[in-house]
């Protein structure tokens, strides 16, 4: 069982990133005080969860839950966390709210998920205002709402030990129009966090990325990546050009997995592409899980509007 990493000073990573696993990181603050710790998401999978007991915290302790946004991988699990403190309080934007509440309906989620035992959990408290502030303790977490991979995602600022440290859910998330994604509502949710000096992005599915300069260029990359993305996706699943811009732009910003999956693809289309070759072989370098995003992503999109 992985032991904690500390971030900054009472900031950890208690589930961190890991290519192979279909879950989310998760994120843990020690308030020090009778808040108790604040975990940022909780995911699919508890046991790692379990692992903080060997750093000297108490499950009981857990007494908050900020949930990012509406998708299962991030809140899977919070109904575990009743178990040991039956007062836990959870708090999401109202606009995914009622997503977290009630059974899956999306009927794709609900097939990849099918043996997944979910257990439903009320939200404590629905974030309404952008900017609104939580206060646990003498800490205080700003709630910046950033619709566009879903309708109520939403950011948590916290300033501490002199750092501004933004848990930001699925900030480079699939931002399409289709199934409650919303590229232009993305795209002004990218502006608004880029005029925000951000030190720490403690992201939903990456490594923290840190420091500033790195974050301006972590977000700008994925604005370009929506952008080329819904082209593929909505218009033309057939432009190697613009494939090969999203393979470009994934190992730019270190997604090299992508980098391989939209190569692969591109190779389907036209075999004797010594581009995508080329940047197969950059990507190998650095030992990237194989997926299949792009395929799936364009089957579902054309079938749902067949």
């Amino acid at each position: 069982m992985i032991l904690l990493r500390t971030i900054v000073d009472n900031v950890y990573i208690v589930k961190p990133y890991d290519p192979n696993v279909n879950d989310c990181c998760v994120y843990m603050v020690d308030t020090k005080s009778d808040a108790g710790l604040v975990l940022i998401d909780v995911g699919l999978n508890f046991e790692p969860i379990q692992g903080i007991e060997k750093d000297g915290f108490d499950l009981k302790n857990i007494k908050h839950c900020l949930i990012t946004h509406g998708h299962i991988d991030h809140y899977g699990a919070c109904y575990k966390l009743k178990e040991y403190n039956k007062d836990i309080k959870f708090y999401a934007h109202e606009l995914d709210a009622e997503v977290i509440e009630q059974e899956i309906t999306n009927p794709y989620i609900a097939q990849i998920y099918a043996d997944y035992k979910y257990e439903l959990i009320k939200i404590s408290k629905k974030i309404k205002n952008d900017n609104e502030i939580l206060k646990f303790g003498s800490l205080q977490f700003r709630c910046i709402h950033i619709p566009g991979h879903t309708p109520g995602s939403v950011a948590y600022l916290l300033e501490l030990g002199g750092k501004r440290i933004l848990f930001a859910g699925d900030l480079p998330g699939t931002a399409i129009n289709y199934q409650g994604g919303n590229l232009e509502a993305y795209l002004k949710s990218m502006q608004k966090l880029l005029k925000i000096n951000i030190d720490i992005v403690c992201e939903g599915h990456e490594d923290p990325i840190q420091p500033a300069e790195k974050v301006l260029k972590f977000i700008k990359g994925y604005m370009k990546f929506n952008e080329k993305l819904n082209r593929i996706a909505l218009e033309n699943p057939y432009d190697i050009e613009t494939l090969l811009e999203l393979a470009k732009i994934s190992y730019k910003i270190g997604f090299y997995e992508n980098t391989l999956d939209f190569c692969n693809y591109a190779l389907e289309i036209e075999p004797d592409s010594d581009r995508a070759k080329m940047l197969i072989k950059q990507a190998k370098k650095h030992n990237p899980p194989k997926i299949e995003y792009i395929k799936n992503l364009i089957n579902r999109v054309s079938g749902s509007q067949n």
